[in-house]
């Protein structure tokens, strides 16, 4: 018969946000022995101790100094960064691991905003979250300050015949894949098509905080995937500028599909 596994406790750490910053003061926590530990999110200390299970899996908010760390707990053989990259290109394993992700993050979100970690992050063990957890408070505060209510709104455009996007979850497609834009791309296509494109790409930019550019495996028809980061008010302004780009684009097989608004999944890190 197998052992009962004890929780191990780990004494409160007391460290330096950043090098120069306060002391991050943090009470003492249980964790489960022998865990490898998934960081899905950060989010404010009101959200500790909240939980939830998906897809098997127990999530949970620990408070850590002015921040709740909402973590898993996972087996430590199939975490470590050898295992994970080794798994990671395999589709169905990777689909799972984002969904879950998406799942745990929309869920605990109900009591307050969490920014979402990328996907994947992964500890070898609770000391190894504790520190990085001190080395990183003060950034993952300011992160959450302004990006927290902030939402992300994918706009993918095709010319002619095409696959739709989807069909895998949306973190698992964008997770390697969001990239900073360096100005606007080369479109290919007649004079007319090109200038739907340029105007579009601008009126995106126009709305958008932030921009990230979308690199997927090469796909049918596709033009180009923006992630656009938004206000949550603001995410009816992306699909109205799609709606007109769809009603201007017909008559030249242009067609742009909107994914979110979600979190802003490909904005952390």
């Amino acid at each position: 018969m197998e052992a009962t596994r004890r929780p191990t406790f780990n004494h409160a750490i007391v460290a330096n946000a950043t090098a120069s910053s306060r002391l991050v003061t943090v009470r003492p926590r249980l964790y489960p022995a022998d865990r490898a530990v998934l960081l899905l999110g950060v989010a404010a200390h009101e959200l500790a101790g909240r939980r939830a299970t998906i897809d098997g899996r127990r999530v949970k908010a620990v408070r850590y100094g002015s921040l709740a760390l909402v973590v898993a707990f996972v087996e430590q053989a199939g975490y470590d960064a050898a295992e994970i990259a080794r798994k990671r290109v395999d589709p169905a394993w990777l689909g799972a691991e984002a969904r879950a992700l998406e799942r745990a993050i929309d869920r605990l979100a109900t009591g307050g905003e969490i920014l979402p970690m990328k996907l994947l992050t992964a500890f070898p063990d609770a000391g190894a979250l504790e520190a990085a957890a001190a080395e990183h408070h003060a950034r993952w505060s300011r992160a959450l300050a302004r990006l927290g209510r902030k939402r992300e709104c994918a706009v993918h455009v095709y010319g002619g015949p095409h696959v739709p996007p989807g069909g895998t979850a949306y973190v698992a497609r964008v997770s390697d894949g969001a990239s900073r834009t360096s100005g606007m791309p080369s479109f290919p296509g007649d004079p007319a098509s090109i200038a739907l494109l340029e105007a579009l790409w601008r009126d995106l930019g126009g709305v958008a905080i932030a921009a990230r550019r979308l690199i997927a495996r090469p796909a049918r028809g596709a033009r180009f995937s923006l992630a656009c980061l938004v206000g949550e008010p603001d995410a009816a302004a992306v699909v109205a500028l799609v709606d007109r780009f769809n009603a201007a684009g017909a008559g030249a097989g242009l067609v742009a599909y909107v994914e979110g608004p979600r979190r802003p999944f490909s904005f952390v890190g």
